[in-house]
């Protein structure tokens, strides 16, 4: 019977804590957790290459094929990573044949396998093969013209047109499976003589020795075919880097490469911040250079974003069920739920900008606490300072979202000092008022003296505390935005070497110079991809959904597949409603006399003062990417997360001065303004559904596309309004 009593109560406690929270608190819970889940299972496959082989320009390899059952060959797959050369410019690899019928001197075959142009990151004319940098390229199907490579045929030698570094290269046979490989540098003892002491591929050859090879590579030669079952097949960002991805994965091998000297082109990710790169490292040091290992991390973020929108959302509404509506907005709004599921920063940037907003809220809403002012003021500004400062480090051009923080900050600096001026005057207005009744002038004194006393402990209180808000403003704001600027920067000394000395043989600027040079380079957009042209259309352009984003494009005959970034049609014009709503409503409550006019209500300081500080957010977000060149909608998370926070706030404002009745409608109360917000929301979710094919890169027919989600971009870009 003890027992049964124990379970029950661990039982209740467990219900009471639940029971603390509404449903809109529990539903956004659950949004969070499907956020986090889809991602995760959506983001693709954990298999990921092995080592990485360094191949030098002009570097020679020789694959030694053990075929099993007599089967021919018939496919190469090659997983080629960072190229040293300029980013658009094709290399064409050489592969030849030669029998194993004269090992003393292999003849090799005057004639390739083919002439495959690869080109890095994407091919600028065309001919060669875009995308190909981390993914699984299919160099050769002699299949297709009927011609398999003979079984007599067991040496294959690759030469590389330039610096570059090889994941791994798989042969298969006719059946599609992988033929036993081994692997040597061009002299063939190695290979012929002694391939039987190697049949296990997946074995790291020491006969190489330190992986120091003649040809100056820091990598074993064996890596080459160190994870032979790796191969990744697809069409789709499932099982495929995007352009945009590769960028951060040059710079992951930059870092984990140290000091290396390779030659070449040095390509690196300059559009944002060191630590844009250093979070998605995370996931790779743990899962592996995959799909999964680059995207986890981001994916964190993303849902984290999602319940620091709920969050905000509360705050600023003061109810759950708005709460709810912005976490909502958050996650399908079309922006989070496709950058944020890629190896990028955007979803880290949005998540420290919206923490960072309102934290600093929470100090202008709340002031100090004068009971705890240390714990309040780290709360509130030394918070958001931090926050702000981790957004920085992720992409230097968010250093415009310091205006709307700077405002609330002076705003809520203002409000404490006229809250301690009123302190002041209501202890002087209480000791005229005793003296005043008082004839005593030893009493009058007394009460002059005791309210000096008074004076002087605020003072001293409201001296203290500003001396916190100040500190924590400088330390969390500047210093914290300096200091994680270095230290972020550190792991990328090499690259910055590489990027921005004349002679990196013989460096001559010091850690804060690069430093210095790196956030200066972030201002401007360099990594180009094929879709780059296209997608640009101008930060305000996300203003009305001007041009959607193509990230990922592998559409063939009768099949549409892309991975596009378009903010839900539907919620940009409400947003853009409830933009020019409320800035009516400010202009008409300012001009005719503010809080004595004829717009007056209790309600309309905190209205016009939400609005006001929304609206700073926005310009903002747009400031951040409005000089910076070819941006596109994808580079507009943070701006869309402020944005769509007008939506709530147009419905907010109605809530208030609605007097209807309440109606229940599927367990809810809802209100005019309530079952107009309930409407828009399925037209919100309709939307959505229709664009799912391409917010996950499902493969549809090209009519399909055209009519779910093919109207929603104003403009065609070449790849997105098929």
């Amino acid at each position: 019977m003890a027992n049964y009593n124990t379970k029950r109560s661990v039982k209740e406690r467990i219900g009471a804590f639940f029971s603390k929270f509404s449903g809109f608190a529990k539903a956004a819970f659950v949004l969070v957790l499907a956020v986090l889940v889809v991602g995760l299972a959506t983001i693709g496959t954990a298999q990921a290459p092995g080592r990485a082989f360094y191949a030098a320009k002009g570097a020679e390899v020789v694959f030694y094929l053990d075929y099993q059952n007599n089967k021919k060959l018939d496919k190469i797959y090659i997983d080629v990573g960072t190229i040293y050369a300029e980013a658009g410019s094709n290399q064409q690899l050489t592969f030849r044949r030669a029998s194993t019928s004269n090992l003393s001197s292999p003849a090799w075959s005057a004639t390739y396998l083919g002439n495959v142009k690869v080109g890095n990151i994407y091919s600028a004319d065309g001919s060669g093969i875009s995308s190909a940098n981390y993914n699984w390229v299919k160099l050769y199907d002699l299949g297709e013209n009927g011609n398999k490579l003979s079984t007599t045929y067991k040496l294959i030698k690759a030469t590389f047109p330039c610096d570059m570094l090889v994941n791994e290269i798989i042969f298969l046979d006719e059946d599609g499976k992988v033929i036993p490989t081994y692997v040597d540098h061009t002299s063939l003892e190695g290979v012929v003589s002694n391939w039987k002491d190697f049949r296990d591929t997946f074995y790291a050859n020491e006969h190489y020795g330190d992986g120091q090879s003649a040809h100056g590579g820091f990598f074993n030669v064996s890596s080459l075919v160190d994870a032979q079952k790796s191969l990744r097949t697809g069409s789709t960002v499932y099982s495929n880097f995007t352009q945009d991805e590769m960028y951060t994965l040059m710079q992951i091998d930059h870092i984990l490469l140290g000091n290396f000297n390779a030659g070449g082109v040095f390509t690196a990710n300059t559009d944002v911040g060191p630590l844009s790169v250093l979070l998605p490292l995370l996931g790779v040091l743990v899962f592996g250079r995959s799909p999964f290992g680059l995207r986890v991390v981001p994916v964190l973020f993303t849902a984290a974003l999602v319940a620091a929108a709920y969050f905000l959302g509360k705050r600023l509404f003061k109810k759950d069920g708005f709460g709810l509506l912005s976490a909502a907005l958050a996650a399908f709004g079309g922006m989070a739920i496709v950058v944020g599921r890629l190896g990028l920063g955007y979803s880290a940037l949005a998540f420290f900008a919206v923490c960072a907003f309102g934290c600093m809220y929470r100090f202008l809403e709340e002031g100090i606490d004068g009971v705890h002012p240390v714990q309040s003021a780290a709360s509130g500004i030394l918070a958001s300072g931090l926050c702000f400062s981790l957004a920085f480090v992720c992409d230097p051009k968010s250093v415009w979202l310091a205006l709307p923080l700077l405002v609330m900050f002076v705003w809520g600096a203002v409000r404490r000092s006229r809250a301690h001026a009123a302190q002041m005057r209501a202890a002087r207005r209480e000791m005229s008022d005793r003296n005043a009744n008082e004839s005593s002038d030893e009493v009058m004194l007394a009460n002059i003296a005791e309210c000096e006393k008074h004076e002087r402990a605020l003072s001293a209180a409201y001296g203290y505390e500003s001396r916190i808000v100040y500190l924590f403003f400088i330390l969390s704001f500047i210093v914290a935005a300096a200091l994680f600027s270095v230290l972020a920067a550190l792991p990328y000394n090499y690259t910055y070497i590489k990027l921005y000395e004349a002679d990196p043989a013989s460096p001559t600027l010091g850690l804060f110079a690069l430093v210095g040079r790196a956030i200066g380079d972030a201002f401007s957009v360099g990594n180009f991809t094929q879709y780059t042209a296209v997608n640009a259309s101008g930060a305000f352009g996300w203003l009305i959904g001007y041009k959607g984003a193509t990230l990922f494009s592998a559409s063939a005959e009768g099949v549409y597949s892309a991975l596009n970034v378009q903010a839900n049609i539907a919620m940009t014009l409400t947003a853009l409603v409830g933009l020019l709503f409320m800035a009516s409503y400010s202009v008409l409550y300012l001009a005719t006399g503010g809080s004595k006019g004829a717009y007056a209500s209790e309600h309309a300081p905190r209205v016009f003062g939400l609005f006001a500080l929304l609206a700073l957010a926005v310009l903002a977000s747009l400031l951040s990417f409005a000089f910076a060149g070819k941006v596109s909608a994808a580079d507009g998370l943070v701006f869309q997360v402020f944005y769509f926070l007008f939506i709530p706030l147009l419905f907010y404002t109605c809530d208030l001065h609605d007097a209807s009745k309440k109606k229940k409608i599927l367990g809810m109360h809802l209100n005019v303004t309530g079952k107009v917000l309930f409407a828009v929301c399925i037209v919100y979710a309709v939307l959505f559904a229709l664009s799912v094919p391409m917010y996950f890169n499902i493969p549809i027919a090209p009519l399909a596309a055209k009519i779910c989600f093919g109207w929603t971009s104003l403009v065609n870009n070449g790849y997105y309004r098929v």
